[in-house]
């Protein structure tokens, strides 16, 4: 997500968009603190930013925020697990890449 987010600050083309920082799957303090921390660090320099901390399948969180918010492009870090765990279960990734409408921007 660090990746991501300096690249996001750092590109003018993105500059002044409106940021919806999104965590979805498992929310607890700790994740809400570092959606906090890079909203912030985006604030710092301009970005107008709503964040969002909804518990639930990451796929069917993401898709009903994007419908609803209207969303454009999705900047999204790729983190990688076993191969037998991706052959088993598939990624939240490969998931993603197959069944958004919008462009998706991955940094691993």
């Amino acid at each position: 997500m660090i990746r991501a987010l300096e690249f996001v600050m750092r590109n003018p083309l993105l500059q002044g968009v409106r940021c919806h920082l999104l965590r979805a799957g498992q929310v607890d303090d700790t994740a809400k603190w570092y959606l906090e921390e890079a909203a912030a660090r985006l604030r710092q320099v301009g970005y107008p930013v709503v964040t969002h901390a909804i518990a639930g399948p990451p796929e069917a969180v993401l898709a009903d925020v994007i419908g609803r918010e209207g969303i454009q492009l999705m900047v999204m870090g790729a983190y990688g697990h076993s191969p037998i765990r991706t052959f088993l279960l598939g990624s939240t990734t490969t998931n993603m890449v197959r069944t958004c409408d919008i462009p998706i921007l991955m940094f691993r």
